[in-house]
């Protein structure tokens, strides 16, 4: 039970690896500067801000695949 646990946290962490830098930060920065663009140059900013640290994302993926490495070497 215990490394398929092990198993399943590495998995989700892949998972959020790949969704939470690329779609959500990256992608989604780069629409919001796009679209706010002449509006609120503060969200400008923050988009351009997503769109540079997208890496900051894959640090909850790094903490899942270390968790599951845990369980899995016990």
């Amino acid at each position: 039970m215990r490394i398929l646990i092990g198993l399943l946290f590495m998995v989700i962490g892949i998972a959020v690896g790949i969704y939470l830098p690329f779609v959500y930060m990256l992608y989604g920065g780069i629409m919001q500067a796009v679209n706010s663009w002449g509006l609120d140059n503060s969200l400008v900013v923050w988009g351009i801000i997503r769109a540079i640290f997208f890496e900051a994302g894959f640090i909850p993926a790094i903490i899942l695949i270390a968790v599951g490495a845990a369980l899995l070497s016990d």
